[in-house]
């Protein structure tokens, strides 16, 4: 998976500040993709994906998007694995620092642990310093230049 590229097309839906919403069709694959933690259901469907958008696309272009597997599998360990890390250490070292009520007093300070990350994740992905996005590679449009 670490080597692997995953790609994709679809449609340009929106673009805002070097970054382009595309519409994707589900397919049966969809069940089975690694990287459903990029993709937002829609309303119909469709899936949408937050792309890169080095071309400058416009609403309506047919585009190819992929990401790495390396990228899925650092934000899998963002998203999934280091949540859970915080769990156990929480637990376990809210065992040793309280002298009363330790199951409750861990599991809170546990879950405070894991708050306080997400936290911090968030405020540094809206600051958009986290670089894995998939990109756009191929774009075709149907403009008269």
């Amino acid at each position: 998976m670490y080597s692997e590229e995953l790609v994709e097309e679809g449609f340009v839906k929106t673009v805002s500040n070097g970054f382009a919403e595309i519409l994707i069709s589900n397919s049966d694959k969809c069940e089975e993709c690694t990287a459903k933690i990029y993709c937002k259901p829609g309303d119909s469907s469709d899936r949408t994906l937050i792309v890169k958008d080095p071309y400058g696309v416009l609403p309506g272009d047919k585009v190819r998007v992929s990401i790495s597997g390396s990228k899925i599998l650092f934000t899998s360990i963002f998203i999934y694995g280091i949540p859970l890390l915080l769990l156990i250490i929480g637990i376990l070292l809210g065992y040793e620092i309280f002298l009363q009520d330790k199951e409750l007093n861990s599991t809170l300070f546990a879950f405070s642990l894991v708050f306080l990350y997400g936290v911090i994740i968030y405020i540094v992905t809206q600051k958009r310093k986290v670089n894995s996005y998939p990109v756009i590679t191929f774009v075709s449009s149907n403009r008269n230049n």
